[in-house]
């Protein structure tokens, strides 16, 4: 399935950091605080100020704005030999602030309230969707329009239908093509339902839940209220992110880095399999599967020949095969035979870290057997990832390894793949010898 771009919000960003500009920059002219005036819109960036939200609230971000602004302050003076702003300054550049999010709020309210709104599917089957569908039609600062409900005949409204059944979702997206989605507890399966958001959010849809047990404010933390309901944004898709370059800028570097420093090991690999596996040749190639699907030919040092091309694509494990010589179980054991697919890193087939890609073969079987298996393949597969740090490598449970697999990907960060690269590096050193 194609991913597409989420298509709301960028005009409300653009707005709040125009008008934060213009305040900082008048907050320094009249103080004359030694401050870069790009400094305080990255600290909000990073505070999450610029956050796509239902509402609006001033009161609710002064917490946020005071804190971004007092490490901006800090970070000033630590780090230049000029004195630090005084709190005169500090004062005059919150208020100036302040001032900007409190006109830009009600502005963005205003334009909401006369403008048609995004249109919005609520999916459903009782009182709670009813009421958040009426709740967005009464409060039009949410900037949300309902254009019907996807559920039981039931639910239907004089001015707002039902589209379609609950077990039509995808086909009722992709013909009405709403630009966001409120989930109220539908009499769907939670696996079922997983995959079909995920499936939606590809589509460039926003999603909402309404937590389970919001009464007892569970899942409540960073929620929008939609008439006393809770609503959760869920993150897009980690391809439609933004920030998702770094990931490939990452993979670059890291890929040469690595190639450079571990060429004289690749060197000895190299000539080690070639004295143990005689005439065959050093670099086993091997299909794999990889993001949306896509087949490609991963490299591994070899460790042993299969007796058939056909024992090579449907033999699940080898560790305990008797052809497997005193090199290839080193290299095995020590996962020294997978740094060939830095090469692969760099041709873009595959990420330092991701989902362990699959044969094609068993890829479709455990996509049959698995509920959630095929999600593992919306980010590129990967030399390392959160189910191999977690022990689950060789022959370990593929139920755990989608669960593993679907968490990192749901979870997706830089710093999280760091983290997992620095501690695949530390149990490479630490790891027991067999």
């Amino acid at each position: 399935m194609p991913v597409h771009k989420v298509r709301s919000g960028t005009g409300e960003v653009i707005v709040l950091l125009a008008l934060d500009s213009l305040a900082v920059t008048v907050a320094i002219a009249a103080t004359h605080a030694p401050w870069p005036v790009f400094l305080i819109p990255v600290a909000f960036a990073a505070a999450g100020l610029y956050r796509q939200r239902l509402h609006y609230s001033v009161l609710d971000d002064l917490p946020r704005l005071v804190v971004a602004i007092a490490v901006t302050a800090a970070a000033v003076h630590w780090l230049t030999p000029l004195p630090g702003p005084g709190l005169a300054a500090l004062g005059t550049l919150l208020g100036a602030v302040l001032l900007a999010r409190t006109t830009g709020y009600s502005v963005l309210h205003a334009h909401r309230r006369s403008s048609p709104g995004r249109a919005t599917i609520v999916l459903g089957g009782g009182d709670l969707a009813v009421r958040v569908a009426e709740a967005l039609r009464e409060d039009r600062s949410c900037g949300l329009t309902p254009v019907g409900f996807v559920g039981p005949r039931t639910l239907a409204r004089p001015d707002l239908p039902v589209l379609a059944p609950e077990e039509q979702l995808e086909r009722a997206v992709t013909r009405y093509q709403p630009l966001h989605l409120i989930v109220a507890y539908p009499a769907v399966p939670e696996g079922e339902l997983v995959a079909r958001l995920r499936r939606c959010r590809r589509l460039g849809v926003t999603v909402h839940v309404i937590p389970r047990l919001h009464e007892l404010a569970v899942g409540s933390d960073g929620a929008d209220l939609v008439g006393g309901i809770p609503l959760t944004r869920l993150r897009p898709e980690p391809v439609q992110l933004r920030r998702w370059w770094l990931k490939r800028f990452v993979d670059v570097v890291g890929a040469v880095t690595a190639l450079v420093l571990l060429a004289p090991v690749l060197l000895l690999c190299a000539l080690a399999v070639k004295i143990e596996s005689g005439r065959h040749a050093v670099l086993f190639r091997q299909e794999r599967v990889t993001r949306d699907g896509e087949p490609f030919t991963i490299l591994k040092f070899r460790s042993l020949t299969p007796g058939d091309e056909g024992e090579s694509r449907r033999r699940w494990n080898i560790d305990a095969d008797a052809r497997v010589g005193p090199v290839g179980r080193l290299l095995r054991h020590s996962s020294l035979d997978e740094l060939p697919q830095l090469v692969n890193v760099l041709t873009g087939s595959m990420s330092l870290v991701g989902p362990r890609p699959e044969r094609p073969y068993f890829a479709n079987a455990f996509g049959h057997v698995y509920g959630g298996y095929p999600d593992r393949h919306r980010v590129p597969a990967g030399i390392t990832g959160w189910a191999q740090i977690h022990g689950l490598r060789g022959d370990t449970s593929i139920e755990d390894r989608v669960r593993f697999d679907n968490y990192y990907i749901e979870h997706w960060s830089i710093g999280l793949d760091l983290k997992i690269m620095l501690r695949t590096l530390g149990s490479m050193m630490h790891r027991p010898r067999g």
